[in-house]
């Protein structure tokens, strides 16, 4: 932003800047300083109106602003005989800013109800589709993304009976292949070559993504849930951010390194706490299941132009992937699929809903998702539930809610032996809960035919982040 008009500059004062509005009124400034300002309006000339410290000022700006929102201003440069008044853009205030407004959602102006038609249409009933080369799936694929661009801002919006039909759907056509995503996340990490099999990202997903049933109360639930893929595209925002950052901070240095050594100081501590955040973050992003098999699979479309392939540990890797391997970007393809899926799932659900990376012989299928219900005058109540597609067992879904700090624990199951056995044992639940300082106010079992969904509360508040 350049110099501010309409304005009488009347003096300079140890590092002061005052300016003086033809009223008399004055405004003072001090230079390195961050202002916050309210974009009041935005002239045709290509200046704007800002609202400072309770008054209105007129600028010139060289980069576009958006009326009726609250911005940080920076003030980089003094009026000399060769420099202008400057203020650079820091970013706007994402809390106070007007929330920009959302067009009415009408269901009949949408493509929801035609690509809900195409998703029946691909998803034959009662029916498997175990080839991954079957065109349904690759379809389907492309599907997700359009339902995606489709889906209202406030998925509320959307009528309840249209959102539970793409929620079935969404659910069976992750049912297609006849095996859940973690089984076959296993077989394809068997079935690559050798050379591959040592690759940092397929070490990574066998050391920490996959868990064994064994080592589960040993285990961070947290950081394994969030490395599933389905949170990927908000880590990459998070990085980019925290780059961003770390620019301003280099920029707000070399103003303190000028002026005051002190000021230098505090902000090379600031940037270190947002470099350390940063290298966690990129961490993660190395652990993520969707980017690491982007990175496979690009690595076995490019397999004999790998320039250097003893980052692979094995220099015979690039003869091996001279031809990339088909059947295995078709795999890639599906399990990429199925996360997009439950990204999709995450989104009509209004929840953190994603798959359970457990290493368990029993196990064929399972899934997990948070969610944030209604706040109330004292608390906020949050829930998590888990649907487990047991070999042995049968099916069974857990519901635990907490509210007032106090869990609560609904459990149901079409295996009446099974509901036996987790009754005799729910003594064990109490104890862990108070060995972990928390309280468990009951654990109930519901029939086949109560549904979950009235306890969970459909209506949410909001969805939960896995990172918080």
């Amino acid at each position: 932003m350049n110099n501010l008009i309409n304005f009488k500059i009347t003096g300079i004062n140890s590092g002061f800047l005052t300016i003086e509005k033809p009223s008399g009124k004055v405004i003072s400034l001090i230079l390195g300083d961050i202002v916050r300002a309210k974009i009041m309006d935005i002239l045709p000339s290509g200046g704007a109106t800002l609202k400072i410290k309770g008054d209105l000022i007129t600028a010139r700006t060289e980069i576009p602003l958006e009326k009726g929102v609250y911005a940080f201003f920076k003030v980089t440069d003094l009026p000399s005989e060769n420099k202008d008044l400057k203020l650079q853009f820091m970013g706007y205030d994402d809390k106070a800013s007007k929330k920009p407004e959302i067009t009415a959602f009408i269901l009949k102006d949408s493509a929801i109800p035609k690509l809900i038609l195409e998703l029946i249409n691909l998803i034959p009933s009662g029916q498997q589709l175990k080839n991954p080369n079957d065109i349904n799936l690759i379809k389907l694929q492309a599907l997700n993304l359009e339902i995606l661009k489709a889906l209202p801002p406030d998925i509320n919006s959307l009528p309840n009976d249209v959102r539970v039909k793409l929620q079935e759907l969404l659910q069976a056509s992750l049912k297609l292949s006849g095996q859940g995503i973690h089984t076959r996340l296993g077989e394809f990490i068997n079935q690559l070559p050798e050379g591959l099999k040592s690759h940092p990202v397929v070490e990574g997903i066998k050391k920490d993504l996959m868990v064994s049933i064994e080592k589960m109360l040993q285990t961070s639930m947290k950081n394994i849930l969030q490395d599933t893929g389905i949170v990927l595209e908000p880590k990459l925002k998070v990085i980019a951010r925290l780059f961003l950052q770390m620019e301003q901070f280099d920029n707000l240095k070399s103003l303190a390194e000028k002026q005051k050594p002190a000021a230098a100081s505090l902000n090379k501590d600031d940037a270190q706490a947002h470099q350390t955040l940063l290298q966690h973050n990129i961490s993660s992003l190395k652990r993520d299941l969707k980017a690491g098999l982007l990175q496979l699979k690009q690595i076995l479309i490019e397999g004999a132009q790998i320039e250097k392939p003893e980052i692979t540990g094995q220099k015979g890797l690039a003869a091996e992937l001279v031809k990339p391997n088909s059947e295995l970007l078709n795999k890639i393809g599906v399990l990429i699929k199925d996360i997009e899926t439950f990204q999709l799932l995450s989104k009509t659900t209004d929840s953190f809903y994603t798959f359970l990376p457990l290493i368990w012989k029993d196990l064929r299928d399972g899934e997990v998702s948070f969610r944030r219900g209604k706040r109330d005058t004292k608390d906020v109540s949050y829930s998590c539930r888990i649907n487990l597609d047991l070999e042995r067992l049968g099916n069974l879904s857990a519901l635990v809610t907490m509210h007032n700090r106090e869990f609560m624990i609904f459990f149901k199951t079409n295996n009446p032996e099974f509901q036996a056995i987790l009754d005799s044992n729910t003594e064990e639940l109490y104890k862990s809960f108070s060995a972990s300082g928390l309280r468990l106010k009951a654990v109930n079992f519901l029939n086949i035919n109560e549904p979950l969904e009235q306890i969970e509360e459909l209506k949410t508040d909001g969805s939960i982040s896995i990172r918080a």
